[in-house]
C-alpha cells in the first residue's frame, strides 16, 4: 500500500492555495487603501478646523474676510474660502480643503455682533 499524496491531489491543494493567498493579498491592499483615505480625509479635517477657528477670530476688517475668493496652499493640500456678505453685520465663508485625491467643504457664519460680545 502507497502511503502519500498523488502529483494531481498535490497541484489542486496548491492552486487552493494560491488562491487563498491572492485573495487576502486583495484584500490586504484594499485595506490599506481605505487607511490611507482614511488619513487624509482626518487631515482636511483637522485643516477645515483650524482655517473655521482662525478665520473666526479675525475682526470683520480682516484682509482676509474681505469678500471674494482667498486661496491658501500648503504642501499637499489647499484651501480656498469665498467671502460674501449675508447682511448687514454677517458674512457667509465657504471654506473648502482639497487634496489631490479629495476634498471637503464647510460652511459657516461669522457676524460683527458676536465677535464684539466675545471681545467684551
Amino acid at each position: 500500500m502507497n502511503k502519500g499524496f498523488t502529483l494531481i491531489e498535490t497541484l489542486v491543494s496548491l492552486s487552493l492555495l494560491l488562491l487563498a493567498v491572492l485573495f487576502s493579498a486583495r484584500v490586504t491592499v484594499f485595506a490599506l487603501a481605505q487607511a490611507r483615505n482614511s488619513l487624509l480625509r482626518f487631515r482636511l479635517m483637522e485643516k477645515l478646523d483650524y482655517y473655521k477657528n482662525y478665520l473666526s477670530s479675525l475682526s470683520m476688517a480682516a484682509p482676509e474676510l474681505a469678500a471674494g475668493d482667498h486661496r491658501q496652499e500648503s504642501g499637499e493640500f489647499r484651501i480656498s474660502w469665498r467671502v460674501a456678505t449675508a447682511g448687514a453685520f454677517l458674512k457667509r465663508i465657504d471654506l473648502l480643503a482639497a487634496a489631490p485625491a479629495c476634498s471637503l467643504p464647510q460652511v459657516f457664519y461669522k457676524s460683527k455682533f458676536i465677535q464684539e460680545a466675545q471681545d467684551d
